[in-house]
């Protein structure tokens, strides 16, 4: 199988994960824009030992040098880099008004992996990788160690470390003892041919007549367990299969369908014969509409 070669899915995703402030989408008033940056030195002492103590946390003592204060942001973007056990890209969120380290992003280059990361840590992601069917199946462009300060900000993770490459990405879980977990994305045509087949017929049991269901799958991976993911690109239409057994887990489609009355209703769901035969022990119908398979 050939994963998808585009970048595109992984910085989305890992963009998503970091809830990191969105970009500027107007560009009229460039002035304005260069007048909300800072250069490192008008950071007071304090402000410069308060980001250092947060980096040093987790990368140790090394030459940390702060380039470029973004105040354009709620909290501030600061930016800068770290030189010592291997060369480093970060980025902190700083809020002025509680003197408040919101979160620190590092970015690092592949490689320097066996540089930064611990022996035992090492070992215990080579053990991971060797559980997938493919031994080169990831393949490693860089990796990244975050971590968040706030809970109420609705990160995935509060700490941990993220592998990245072609459209696939690897957490380690630092506050769960380096639970591991990680996702693959890959084209329809890439995929097996009969679980995508299982996948299109699951959809056809909510009655849904879309021609083009999916347009890529994602493997996942989370200790011993592994599913397949099949979506589509507008995010409607969603089927998990267990990867050992070939089992349907769950298929949602999420047209937000409105009923008119309860006649309409009722022809919305499975008959009951087809239920029966089928084994479905529940179906639930709220703004979307989505069956569980068991």
């Amino acid at each position: 199988m050939k994963k998808i070669t585009s970048f595109t899915a992984v910085i989305a995703a890992i963009s998503l994960l970091l809830s990191a402030p969105p970009t500027l989408a107007a560009k009229s008033n460039e002035l304005s824009l260069i007048e909300n940056y800072m250069s490192a030195d008008q950071l007071d002492r304090k402000t410069q030992q308060l980001l250092s103590d947060e980096l040093v946390k987790l990368v140790g003592k090394q030459n940390i040098q702060f380039i470029k204060i973004d105040t354009s942001f709620d909290p501030w973007v600061i930016n800068g880099t770290i030189d010592g056990t291997g060369f480093a890209d970060f980025t902190q969120r700083y809020d002025p008004d509680t003197n408040h380290v919101a979160s620190t992003l590092i970015m690092y280059d592949t490689a320097d992996l066996n540089k930064v990361m611990d022996n035992a840590l090492r070992l215990k992601l080579d053990a991971f990788l060797k559980t997938f069917e493919d031994e080169d199946i990831f393949i490693k462009s860089g990796f990244l160690r975050f971590k968040a300060n706030d809970q109420e900000h609705g990160h995935l993770l509060q700490n941990y470390w993220v592998i990245f490459g072609p459209s696939q990405q690897l957490y380690i879980d630092v506050d769960k003892g380096n639970q591991m977990s990680a996702i693959l994305q890959y084209k329809i045509d890439d995929s097996y041919a009969w679980m995508t087949n299982i996948a299109r017929n699951s959809l056809k049991t909510l009655g849904i007549p879309s021609v083009k269901a999916f347009d890529y799958t994602l493997f996942t991976v989370e200790g011993k367990d592994m599913l397949w993911q099949y979506r589509d690109d507008d995010n409607l239409n969603y089927v998990h299969i267990g990867s050992k057994t070939g089992k349907v887990w769950k298929v949602t489609n999420e047209l937000g369908i409105n009923w008119k009355n309860d006649a309409d209703f009722k022809s919305l769901l499975p008959s009951p014969s087809s239920a029966k035969t089928k084994h479905y022990p529940s179906l639930y119908l709220q703004s979307d509409l989505y069956l569980v398979l068991s």
